[in-house]
């Protein structure tokens, strides 16, 4: 038996960590993203997993554990399945991907997959009745742009007319499955390659792709993608003001990782803020990596705050519970000095990546809100 469940919406977002404040007082394990493949049938240059990706999976532990392991979390609302590409495997599909959604959704916990979307359409019939949100990486304004960025890691590329036909499957694939009642989100990452093609990427999402909501987020060196040249602040403040001026305003716009808070004193990072809470259907999404989401793996059982990034594991679910592992990352000095919170604008602050890019040696618990929303609905 599934439970009926609320749209998703800009005013609910399940992912957004905030909601642990207001349901609990405090920030708790909410969250929990599995990775179940590390294979993919691509090597985008900005891939923050790319280390990872091998050409054949390791045995998985057993479905059992995890599910028993979710069972131990008391206020689990939403759960994410990640790779590599998680579609690319049918047995993974069958064995682990599958049996997690239907747990979450027969219990009432939100679902989303990460996917390239460049699987036969046919692939994703089996995951349908179990998922909330299908979201993409989509970095191209141009399909030059996918042949080349989307493979660049590649030695052994396909051929050019096979990746525009990949390309072209991604764009059918995503205007099927929101046809199919399925929320298609696609992630932007702000970027050099990005920059010159975003009212082109906007529109293709939107337009062809039918994509419900447009991911916008800047993008910070990590791992596989750390060669990648970021934007500077101007850059960034001044793509998402673009991005607000041209948008379509009848789809949903989510913003996370921002660099810019409501504790800053530059007026322009201010003005920002305030441009993005008064648009209406924009959302500022607090990142829940390190605040309520843990990662887990299902080959080797390791626990880590995000699927990316260089924090060690901080247990593993073969022998700990995951509200464990969590208090034990919550006590940690890297945790703490990330733990502040501005009600006035319900921030809850940078991330590791924000704050060592951008901030590092700032201490945001001693700084206070310039700015506070009346609603604060938005931030």
């Amino acid at each position: 038996m599934t439970l009926p469940l609320a749209p998703i919406t800009p005013n609910f977002d399940p992912w957004e960590a905030y909601m642990d404040i207001e349901e609990f007082g405090g920030m708790t394990l909410s969250n929990v993203e599995f990775t179940t493949t590390v294979l993919c049938n691509m090597r985008c240059e900005h891939c923050a997993v790319g280390y990872t990706l091998q050409p054949k999976d390791p045995s998985a532990l057993p479905i059992e554990l995890f599910l028993n392991r979710l069972e131990e979390i008391p206020h689990l609302r939403s759960l994410s399945i990640t790779g590599g590409e998680p579609m690319l495997s049918k047995k993974s599909v069958e064995n682990y991907v599958v049996p997690l959604l239907r747990y979450a959704r027969e219990r009432g916990v939100r679902t989303q997959i990460n996917s390239n979307l460049t699987i036969e359409l046919s692939k994703y019939d089996a995951i349908l009745p179990y998922l909330d949100v299908l979201h993409i990486s989509h970095n191209w304004g141009t399909e030059e742009d996918f042949i080349e960025g989307g493979f660049a890691m590649m030695e052994r590329k396909p051929t050019i007319s096979q990746r525009q036909a990949l390309f072209k499957r991604m764009i059918d694939n995503s205007a099927e499955l929101v046809k199919a009642g399925v929320m298609v989100s696609a992630e932007t990452m702000l970027n050099k390659r990005t920059l010159p093609h975003l009212e082109n990427i906007h529109k293709q999402i939107t337009e062809e792709m039918k994509c419900q909501r447009h991911e916008v987020h800047p993008m910070y060196p990590s791992d596989f993608a750390s060669s990648l040249e970021v934007l500077s602040l101007n850059e960034i403040r001044s793509a998402i003001h673009h991005l607000l001026d041209i948008r379509n305003p009848s789809v949903w716009m989510l913003f996370g990782t921002l660099p810019f808070y409501a504790c800053q004193t530059n007026a322009e990072d201010l003005a920002l803020l305030q441009h993005l809470n008064d648009t209406d259907k924009v959302t500022v999404r607090n990142d829940p990596d390190g605040r309520s989401r843990l990662n887990v793996n299902i080959f080797t059982g390791e626990v880590i705050v995000t699927d990316f990034g260089d924090t060690p594991p901080l247990g593993n679910v073969q022998t700990d519970s995951l509200p464990d592992v969590f208090k034990k990352w919550s006590q940690t000095n890297l945790a703490k000095s990330l733990s502040c919170h501005c009600p006035q604008v319900k921030c809850l602050g940078p991330n590791v990546l924000v704050k060592d890019k951008y901030y590092p040696g700032v201490d945001f618990q001693n700084r206070k809100a310039n700015l506070s929303f009346s609603s604060a609905e938005k931030l």
